[in-house]
């Protein structure tokens, strides 16, 4: 009997001595294994947050430095260099510092924009005085379209529905002017029927226009709709500083006395139906007001703007949902500088050279350029 007991005792130490084994040698094994689909998911979100966290700033020479242009996409934006021999728009990654030539000319690069959806890019050079060559670049940098007209100043404004379309203000060297429109698909350019020198696009046939009295000097004006097909011009609005439309929200400033009150109002741009306002304020320049700078995030609904302080002495950079009407100081003391969200709208290009970014996440302001 006592033999029996000692037998099963050995028995039972052995099996429990081999699970155990098993089990050591088991997690060992285990340690080799690659992690599971989750797991790598995980930390490959948490290096792609971890490599985006950060806004690498790039040393540029002063002497030759002209702008940063624009964004190419969501983690990359364009600068131009000028030189003896001619201009170069470089192209930069933020996250990474990687640099590399986009497109060169041996004109002055007076301007570079992108359309609405960064998929073509306006270069505006300038090989004399009064001439302005415009080039049309696709993604690559390869030209898509190319034409030069008589020009002493030039503005544009891309079509944010068809985005193969521009519309173009040429002015002489006394403010005469005259204006195109560019259709880059059909590689053409011809006269505008409205001669009126800044226009923003509604829709295929319709623009958006102020019409300011050339014989008395006003600080705002009326604001006119004109169907192209049709050919009719429509009263809009009265007392407006500034129009600017995006795919689907037209806006205005709207000035109500001489103490710089006024509304943001915001419509719905296929109806023109009035969504919401925003009560702000505008600076008086003596003969005219200070336009604010802003820029709206589509996707989101958020309108962004920089608005005066009750004291007229600094800015701060405010967002508003146009939805919910939310309204918040993002960052103070700032100055009216030009101010471009990027694609994906987690920063924005922000400064006379846009030398700036306004890191919207975290509210803070980092230098992009730093010169040598």
């Amino acid at each position: 009997m006592m033999r029996l007991i000692k037998l099963v005792f050995l028995l039972m130490f052995t099996l429990l001595l081999c699970a155990g084994c098993v089990s050591s040698h088991q997690q060992e094994k285990n340690k080799d294994l690659p992690p599971t689909e989750d797991v790598q998911k995980s930390r490959e979100e948490s290096n792609q947050q971890s490599k985006h966290d950060e806004v690498i700033s790039t040393e540029i020479d002063e002497s030759v430095f002209h702008s940063v242009a624009d964004w190419k996409d969501e983690e990359s934006i364009f600068y131009i260099t000028n030189r003896a021999n001619g201009s170069t728009i470089h192209s930069y990654n933020i996250y990474t510092g990687d640099s590399s030539i986009f497109f060169r000319s041996e004109a002055p690069i007076v301007q570079f924009e992108a359309n609405s959806n960064h998929s073509l890019f306006l270069v505006h050079t300038s090989p004399t005085t009064y001439e302005a060559n415009l080039i049309i670049l696709d993604e690559k940098g390869e030209i898509q379209y190319n034409t030069k007209i008589q020009s002493f100043e030039l503005e544009f404004t891309w079509n944010q529905l068809n985005h193969e379309e521009l519309f173009v203000s040429s002015f002489n060297e006394d403010w005469t002017y005259n204006t195109y429109i560019i259709n880059t698909t059909e590689k053409s350019i011809t006269d505008n029927p409205v001669k009126i020198p800044f226009m923003q696009w509604v829709g295929d046939t319709k623009i958006s226009y102020l019409k300011w009295n050339q014989d008395v000097p006003t600080l705002t004006a009326p604001m006119y709709i004109y169907d192209r097909k049709m050919k009719e011009e429509s009263l809009f609005a009265n007392n407006v500083l500034t129009n600017t439309n995006y795919s689907n929200v037209m806006t205005t400033v709207e000035v109500f006395d001489d103490k710089g009150n006024a509304s943001i109002k915001f419509y719905e741009l296929s109806t023109m139906k009035l969504i919401n306002e925003l009560p702000t304020r505008v600076v008086s320049l003596y003969s005219d007001w200070s336009i604010p700078y802003q820029d709206y995030n589509e996707d989101k609904q958020v309108f962004y703007l920089l608005e005066v302080n009750e004291e007229n002495t600094s800015y701060s950079l405010i967002s508003y949902n146009i939805e919910t009407k939310e309204r918040k100081v993002l960052i103070e003391g700032l100055e009216n500088y030009q101010f471009k969200l990027s694609p994906n709208g987690d920063y924005a290009l922000y400064g006379p050279r846009f030398e700036y970014m306004i890191d919207l996440k975290n509210k803070k302001l980092v230098d992009l350029i730093t010169f040598k």
